[in-house]
């Protein structure tokens, strides 16, 4: 399931929603403080951000119809800046100005003595500001991104954690709003606990990507390390909460941090790993912040310890160096690559990733806003949604090479007119035909029709290996654009991964084990239904070895297999004998492939359904 960042119509209603909280607050209270005017402020920059949005929406929709933007889907299209923003990269970046200004600058300039100047009042309004804002948006990116989870069909681990950080998030959010009692900080703690395990738990699962699976786990040990202590502190060693026990927990939370930081590469770095290792850019920012963090607690380590302090609540010692000072800086150089790693990687997924490394970074260690909380939680959410496709995404991604062995052209002429007078059983009035193009691309073609639907079949060789084969029945539609069903095959972890299927949602489980166990099936469940009984279901989960099938209501239906990438190279053709100069009249497995595929279209295309 795709979480999708929260959208104008979210933004608007959340804004009207704090905007009229904060007014019935102040009618109760008969005064306006600090708190709800600058949760106020808040709700109306929302309230205008989403309104702007939808009025930009509503202008783009006046000049494309329905049916335009549905043809013209280019592979890679030009989006504006302003329309690639969301919700999502404003609390990142407010996120950033918040630790920046009310976090660092505010304490760290303000005077010793006497009154504040005019502009340092008017820097900690701002930071105050920020503070509440970006509490706002955290509370809102949880709240859309649960509301979306549960709309959709979700498996079980990960609708528990969606409730749980529904949860979570709704008792962090309550001291924005009011005076909490201090009774609040225990349950918030054992709510955000569970959360967190929730989250990462919920990431686990058949065919995802294995270092964000192992990643999860790695940097939700401090921040239950935390939860450990915070509790420990009320239940187990109250007298000692500052030396003891308690101050061996917290140290044990900073070291899991540094090392949280330090496993950041292999866990979440883009794959290939070692084409990402070799990127210039990731490398010389995470040889600057090294340079700058040594440079910096050489010339004035005292005020680099309080910076830390008060950035990310990371407590060192302010009199005399960190003996772990240098494991300190290794881990902020690793961290600076994995996530300037990720932001620049072509995968949506592993970038979204980046995201939610930031968010745990930017709520920091400290604990004591409800954005300390929000800002983390967000982040796994994030993190966990992404390990379901990023896998899929960046193996997509790989060019298209050959994995199968070159077959002689008599060999495989003999095949082909094998396959053509197999198909005769099931087809009427087929032919074929083969033609050469530029790099030694070969592409066969076999017609045929059966009730007035036409058949093709496409097999495309490079210097005589094959490299893909096509069976498209009825109108061949472009498999860039959103399609009514696909079945994407689960491909054993050996064979890689299939290419990307066309895109349709939501993913749903057809109640068949079997067949889930085989397949993952997006779109629309009725569809499946009427496309797939019981018989079919069977004969596709013994017959489709690999690739994706893909329908698009009353106009046609696709499967794509690439033989030797997330496919056998003996299925649906005997590849492998066939190179060796065997097998050449052995047509059986992809007449069968072929009939299943018509038995299949004539339930859900119309015989008329021509090219």
């Amino acid at each position: 399931m795709v979480i999708r960042n929260p959208g104008p119509m979210a933004a608007t209603i959340g804004g009207a929603c704090i905007v009229i909280l904060s007014t019935w607050i102040a009618i109760l209270r008969g005064r306006i403080d600090i708190r709800t005017a600058t949760l106020f402020l808040s709700g109306a920059a929302l309230l205008a951000q989403g309104i702007w949005l939808l009025q930009r929406r509503r202008e783009e929709g006046r000049a494309r119809t329905t049916e335009d933007r549905e043809l013209a889907r280019p592979a890679r299209p030009h989006v504006p800046l302003l329309d690639r923003i969301t919700v999502t990269h404003v609390l990142l970046i407010v996120a950033i100005l918040e630790v920046g200004i009310n976090r660092v600058a505010v304490p760290m300039l303000r005077p010793t003595q006497g009154l504040p100047p005019a502009w340092h009042t008017a820097l900690d309004y701002s930071g105050l500001f920020l503070f509440y804002f970006v509490g706002v948006l955290a509370a809102m990116a949880i709240a859309q991104r649960c509301v979306q989870a549960l709309q959709q069909r979700t498996e079980l681990p990960q609708l528990v954690a969606t409730i749980l950080a529904a949860i979570a998030a709704l008792a962090a959010s309550i001291p924005l709003v009011i005076s909490a009692p201090a009774a609040l900080t225990i349950l918030l703690e054992a709510l955000f606990a569970l959360a967190v395990i929730a989250v990462c738990a919920s990431a686990i699962g058949k065919n995802r990507d294995l270092g964000v699976q192992l990643g999860l786990p790695i940097i939700a040990v401090p921040l239950l390390v935390h939860t450990a202590n915070a509790l420990g502190a009320v239940f187990v060693w109250p007298e000692h909460q500052f030396d003891g026990p308690g101050s061996d927990v917290a140290s044990i939370g900073v070291i899991a941090l540094a090392l949280a930081a330090l496993a950041s590469p292999y866990c979440f770095a883009p794959r290939p790993f070692a084409r990402a290792v070799t990127r210039p850019v990731p490398v010389v920012i995470a040889m600057s912040f090294a340079a700058l963090g040594a440079v910096m607690s050489r010339m004035s380590y005292p005020t680099v310890a309080k910076v830390a302090s008060l950035a990310i609540g990371v407590e060192l010692n302010e009199q005399q160096a960190d003996p772990r000072l240098a494991l300190y800086l290794l881990a902020l150089a690793t961290l600076a690559w994995t996530l300037a790693s990720c932001a620049r990687a072509a995968s949506d997924a592993r970038r979204q990733i980046c995201l939610g490394l930031a968010f745990v970074l930017l709520g920091g260690y400290g604990f004591r806003w409800p954005h300390h909380y929000l800002l983390p939680l967000c982040g796994l959410m994030m993190i966990a949604d992404a390990a379901r496709r990023v896998r899929e995404e960046e193996l997509s991604a790989l060019p298209i090479a050959s994995e199968t062995p070159p077959i002689a052209d008599a060999t495989w002429s003999t095949y082909i007119g094998s396959v053509t007078q197999g198909l005769k059983r099931v087809l009427d009035d087929v032919h074929s035909l083969t033609t050469r193009g530029e790099g030694g691309l070969v592409s066969t073609v076999i017609v045929g029709e059966t009730a007035g639907l036409q058949v093709r079949t496409r097999i495309e060789r490079i210097d005589g290996a094959v490299l893909a084969l096509d069976v498209v029945l009825g109108r061949e539609c472009d498999e860039l654009r959103g399609a009514t069903l696909t079945l994407w095959v689960i491909a054993e972890r050996g064979l890689g991964a299939n290419p990307a299927a066309p895109p349709a949602a939501p993913l749903f489980k057809t109640g068949d084990e079997v067949f889930d166990d085989r397949f993952k099936t997006r779109g629309n469940a009725l569809a499946f239904k009427n496309l797939l009984d019981e018989e079919l279901r069977t004969r596709a989960v013994s017959t489709l070895d690999g690739g994706w099938l893909a329908y698009w209501e009353h106009e046609g239906l696709r499967y794509r297999v690439y033989p030797g990438r997330g496919a056998s190279i003996d299925r649906p053709m005997p590849l492998a004998d066939l190179a060796i100069g065997r097998s050449a009249t052995q047509a059986e497995q992809l007449v069968v492939l072929v009939e299943l595929l018509v038995a299949i279209a004539k339930r859900g295309l119309p015989p008329e359904t021509t090219a």
